[in-house]
């Protein structure tokens, strides 16, 4: 048995940083085929974490998204582009990601 990688779909502009780090990267500009791009990286790269683009995920169908969401595996966080007007919001996606993992709402300090 393979063991699971991680993997990710952003924009263009995005992936190249991900690319840089060794991360299997698949390039997409908009949430039409972003189902299919899962199911790529799960039977090509054995994905068992996918990232995805916060901009492509939020234009996904809201059924799809919940599909997403329940999915055991393979799991996939929506994470945010880069947005230097906003204020970071990574410290609520890290405790998202520990709930989904353990199935209990911790506290970070």
């Amino acid at each position: 048995m393979k063991a699971e990688r991680l993997a990710v779909i952003a924009s263009p502009g995005l992936s190249a940083g991900f690319a840089l780090a060794g991360v299997t990267v698949v390039e997409a500009t908009d949430a039409i085929d972003i189902v299919t791009l899962i199911d790529q990286l799960v039977n090509d790269v054995n994905a068992g974490v996918i990232l995805i683009e916060e901009t492509l995920y939020r234009n996904l169908a809201d059924e799809v998204r919940r599909g997403l969401q329940r999915s055991i595996s393979p799991v996939v966080i929506p994470v945010p582009g880069p947005d230097w007007t906003a204020e970071s919001t990574a410290h609520e996606y890290i405790v998202e990601i520990l709930r989904r993992a353990i199935g209990y709402r911790v506290r970070l300090q």
